[in-house]
């Protein structure tokens, strides 16, 4: 063998490992983002059980004694626990929006690993990497660094991907490639 050929499956094998770490690392970000999510929920439902408790008592109060100070009391922290409730499920569904986001950047390594790994398999089958071989299987990589980029350009906030995936195909097609 050549030390052309071996520097070329040396890189490649440099390209599957940093796409693997991809991979793991896009895995633990959604993970994490569910334990939020997790806890989150966890919250929306005491908080969501104190303002019953509170209201409950508001009632009964209010049979007392109407416009009892501690009536106005129970209506504030009421009004702030809603304010809690609301604060919960906007972030929480910002957060589903970033498991989509991510859940969607793992699929795209997911598929780029395979691939690569099916290029790589075609090169070998004559147990050489051509040059040609090689391009291409660079640009696949680079390929998969603009879709990456897009992704991680697009508006977390506005998260649309009906929308984003005409703008990724046509990031990917200025990228041409030369025989």
């Amino acid at each position: 063998m050549n030390k052309g050929h071996l520097y070329r499956l040396q890189q490649i094998h440099e390209i599957e490992k940093q796409i693997h770490f991809e991979k793991i690392k896009q895995e633990s970000v959604i993970k994490k983002h569910h334990r939020v999510i997790n806890f989150f929920h966890v919250c929306f439902i005491l908080v969501q059980f104190c303002t019953f408790l509170l209201n409950v008592g508001f009632l009964a109060n209010c049979q007392e004694i109407i416009g009892n100070i501690s009536g106005k009391i129970l209506q504030g922290l009421n009004l702030i626990f809603g304010s809690v409730t609301i604060f919960l499920k906007v972030t929480e569904k910002r957060l589903f929006k970033k498991i989509q986001k991510h859940e969607m950047q793992k699929t795209l390594i997911e598929s780029q690993i395979n691939s690569i790994r099916n290029m790589v398999s075609k090169a070998l089958s004559n147990n050489e990497i051509s040059e040609g071989e090689f391009e291409k299987i660079l640009y696949e990589t680079e390929k998969y660094r603009k879709k990456v980029e897009a992704y991680r350009s697009f508006d977390e906030v506005n998260l649309d991907f009906d929308k984003m995936l005409p703008r990724l195909e046509n990031k990917s097609e200025s990228f041409v490639w030369n025989k």
